[in-house]
């Protein structure tokens, strides 16, 4: 029997925290058995980068634990407040086939301009009575990046499948559940305001990767998914746009794998063009942007109904 509580956010939201807290601390536990059992090392030697078996291990670990915070309190969100499970986390609602062509070009196309934010916010500077601050913020960034390039390191083209599973697919799938096709809907039906309600699950979406340096990028894609799942009512389009955003990377990786050890992500700064590219890239987008809102006018306009407010 399904949990009566439709119209009772707060519920909904103590519930969808308390199933995420479960599942990542049994998943995490699990992960960690099973890597233990696998590996054989121990807490200590998980620093060591430069060992392949400490970076398989760990790549392992996050894909349970990603698992667990990401796939299964959705899951288990949806089983227990609805009778139907797709239906309740909108994997069932038909798209118009347009629309992933619109979400492909989109995501190529704001490439540039994403490549500025990503630029200025790791160029940011905070006031000289939060240097300390700072320094910590910039030595846990450098940690991420660390991690991250030793996760992007590749032995056959089968590695480069189980890696697009770990930072592509499970994200992807796991992140857009959570946070559109939960905790959005729960933060709209809270507030009776579908834009705080994107722009609250945008920030908790950004803020929960920990990395200040990169917030802001985060931030836009978190308010690009939000709206388009908003406007369309299909999570599949945000699950795609999301699996475009970091399996390229990931491709990018494996065939160009010098790319890695650049920590400078700008490619195009160095452009005597580069202000027009990311100038471009920014009306394009926008342009899409549009155009995905038009081609979904009637879900905007019965969500404009729904809310009683112009969108």
């Amino acid at each position: 029997m399904a949990l009566e509580i439709d119209n009772k956010p707060f519920l909904q939201l103590i519930l969808i925290l308390c199933l995420c807290l479960i599942s990542v601390i049994l998943f995490s536990i699990i992960g960690g058995l099973i890597t233990v059992g696998f590996y054989g090392y121990d807490a200590l030697g998980m620093n060591n980068l430069g060992d392949t078996n400490t970076i398989d291990g760990l790549k392992l670990f996050q894909l349970f634990s990603a698992v667990g915070l990401f796939i299964v309190p959705p899951i288990f969100y949806g089983l227990f407040t609805s009778k139907k499970l797709f239906n309740k986390l909108s994997l069932v609602k038909q798209t118009k086939p347009i629309n992933y062509l619109l979400i492909l070009l989109l995501m190529i196309i704001s490439t540039p301009f994403i490549s500025w934010v990503i630029e200025s916010n790791a160029n940011m500077i905070l006031p000289e009575f939060m240097s300390g601050i700072e320094q910590w913020m910039r030595n846990s960034e450098s940690q991420a990046e660390e991690l991250t390039r030793a996760f992007l390191t590749f032995n056959g083209v089968g590695s480069l499948f189980y890696i697009l599973v770990i930072v592509a697919v499970v994200p992807a799938i796991g992140e857009e559940l959570l946070f559109r096709g939960v905790l959005q809907k729960i933060f709209i039906s809270w507030t009776k305001n579908p834009h705080i309600g994107i722009w609250l699950t945008a920030i908790l979406f950004s803020a929960l990767h920990m990395q200040f340096f990169g917030f802001f990028p985060r931030l836009l894609l978190g308010l690009m998914f939000g709206y388009i799942f908003y406007w369309s009512e299909s999570l599949w389009l945000p699950i795609l746009g999301h699996f475009i955003n970091n399996g390229s990377v990931v491709v990018a990786s494996y065939f160009y794998p010098e790319s890695m050890k650049n920590s400078d992500i700008s490619i195009f700064e160095d452009s005597q063009y580069g202000i027009m590219i990311y100038i471009g890239s920014f009306i394009f987008s926008a342009i899409m942007f549009y155009l995905i809102r038009r081609v979904n006018q009637k879900e905007v306009a019965k969500n404009q109904n729904n809310h009683s407010i112009s969108v």
